[in-house]
């Protein structure tokens, strides 16, 4: 029988749009058509459970067969906020060196001298006054890669190499970082500690304990797996010959070690086994357990106080100014405070370990200014774990990414714009290799053969090793553990500020000229400036602002 106009259609159609017609009021309403739940409820859920852009955007074929892409879309505020940390530190990196005062020119020469005499290992090989007093090379080995890099490419590519060395360092802290916080954390803590990283820009042989420190951090705050564990002491052989600062692995797995001893019983037999393993990778050196006994007691035969050495609160009653003096003092005040958060409101998942390092690593900066960088680098990860401790919000955190990245970009543009590391005292000009015209006191002597024996300051020692040396050796260079205490407190200093004293080492060592650095900011060298400027036995032949020379009358 045919079907009325008017008659009711069938079930399925009914049903079908009954439910178009609901989710259309649905939607005029603002609710959820099946749940009755508000879209914003709903959306917030969806957001939650899966990515935003994934949600939003439709993949395409494109970003199917290529995951990198779609990655790169859905971290574009992460990669942004990596490439300006890593620029703003690398501002602070890239400056041309400065041989005048450096210690590269000395260690480069090592490098060249250990294939030819390996007693430049373990004596004063550069100097006429103490030539036979005993001082161990702990860094050997970095002394002869930066030489290899020389011969490769000069003073650029050893810049190139020793910033890709800072980079690697940062880059692990910042790893190890990330296993306890997100990146809006962890870039504002970063964005804190760049100046602080910028405060050792030279290139030395410690940028690889701090490469070797942050490695030693990242394994030992992730699971303790065994296979992992036993890369610590393999480590450390490479350590032990590159920088005296070796010691530090032993005691980052110690701390571990306390906090196994506390809450981890499970794993500290695995970690006692990985400690005494690396105490014994301390012996695989040259020197045996003498490396061991001469870094412990460095400051034993010290007799010339250097200013990295000394403690910001010193160093401001000398009148120093640097700008690291005052965001050192808020790095620690931050780090204080978020201990004493955590222990208020999360003291359950308190970490003993990272405490203990911290603990050293501050009193190491405290007491010393040359430590600022190493305090910088665990205080990215540390500060950014208390801080995601005590502040468990994911949708802030996620936030904080924008906000980090957009610090980091005012940052740099300030540093960029108005040069603000000019501000800080080892600033120099901008760029990669060797500062213009740096070489121009050791042609002088070249070109006008002027002969030894030379008194010389201080600073100065390493760049006449670096341009004149097996043919002239030094009085002085910056190694106060080279040199006996007493020839620095009754020669060196007392010759400078007493004329007696002179002209009776002048009798004894009948220097034939003076190299001396001109921005010798010391009380005993501006006195013996000021007196060779007067002496009509000594006449000046050169100065470029950098390095005065003093030529003997016949």
């Amino acid at each position: 029988m045919k079907r009325k106009s008017g008659a009711r259609k069938s079930g399925k159609q009914g049903a079908f749009f009954f439910g178009v017609r609901r989710v259309r009021e649905a939607v005029w309403r603002g609710v959820h058509p099946f749940c009755f739940r508000s879209c914003k409820t709903r959306a917030n859920d969806i957001i939650s459970s899966m990515n935003l852009l994934s949600f939003l955007e439709p993949k395409s074929v494109y970003t199917e067969r290529m995951p990198f892409v779609l990655w790169m879309r859905t971290h574009t505020v992460v990669i942004v906020l990596l490439l300006l940390l890593f620029a703003l530190y690398g501002f602070f990196l890239a400056h041309k060196i400065d041989l005048t005062t450096a210690d590269l020119g000395r260690h480069i020469k090592n490098g060249e001298i250990l294939f030819q005499d390996t007693s430049v290992l373990s004596k004063n090989y550069y100097s006429y006054t103490n030539p036979d007093f005993p001082v161990l090379n702990h860094h050997w080995v970095s002394g002869a890669m930066f030489y290899f890099a020389y011969k490769l490419g000069g003073f650029p590519l050893i810049q190139v190499f020793f910033i890709f060395l800072s980079f690697s360092a940062f880059a692990v802290f910042l790893l190890a970082a990330r296993k306890n916080a997100t990146w809006g954390i962890i870039g504002l803590a970063a964005l804190l500690a760049i100046p602080l990283l910028g405060e050792r820009t030279e290139i030395r042989p410690e940028v690889w304990s701090y490469l070797f420190a942050g490695l030693f951090f990242l394994i030992l705050s992730r699971k303790y797996k065994l296979g992992t564990l036993w890369l610590l002491p393999i480590i450390e052989i490479f350590w032990v010959n590159t920088h005296i600062y070796f010691l530090l692995g032993p005691l980052l797995i110690g701390a571990f070690l306390l906090e196994a001893l506390i809450k981890k019983r499970d794993v500290f037999l695995r970690l006692l086994s990985v400690f005494g393993a690396a105490l014994a990778a301390m012996l695989v050196n040259p020197f045996g357990h003498r490396a061991i006994t001469e870094a412990i007691g460095i400051f034993e035969n010290y007799g010339y106080k250097v200013a990295e050495n000394q403690s910001v609160w010193f160093l401001e009653r000398l009148g120093m100014h640097n700008p690291n003096f005052f965001i050192f003092k808020i790095a620690l005040a931050a780090l204080v405070l978020s201990y004493v958060a955590v222990l208020i409101k999360n003291r359950v998942e308190f970490r003993f370990a990272h405490f203990f390092v911290m603990a050293g690593v501050s009193t190491l900066a405290v007491l010393a200014t040359r430590n600022f960088t190493l305090f910088g680098l665990f205080l990215v990860p540390v500060l950014s774990e208390n801080a995601a401790l005590v502040w468990k919000n994911p949708l802030t955190h996620n936030r904080l990414e924008q906000s980090s990245a957009f610090c980091a970009a005012l940052l740099f543009a300030l540093f960029v714009i108005f040069a603000l590391p000019r501000a800080f005292p080892y600033w120099r000009t901008f760029g990669i290799g060797l500062e213009n015209g740096n070489n121009a006191a050791a042609n002088f002597l070249r070109e006008n053969k002027i002969q030894g024996p030379y008194f010389n300051n201080y600073d100065i020692g390493g760049y006449i090793i670096f341009h004149l040396f097996p043919r002239e050796k030094v009085f002085v260079d910056n190694r106060p553990e080279a040199y006996p205490v007493e020839f620095f407190q009754k020669e060196y200093i007392p010759m400078q500020e007493n004329a007696e004293k002179w002209r009776a080492a002048l009798a004894r060592y009948n220097f034939n000229a003076i190299v001396f650095s001109q921005r010798d900011a010391t009380p005993w060298g501006q006195t013996f400036l000021r007196a060779r400027a007067e002496d009509p036995l000594w006449v000046p032949v050169f100065a470029d602002g950098k390095i005065i020379i003093f030529t003997r009358k016949q």
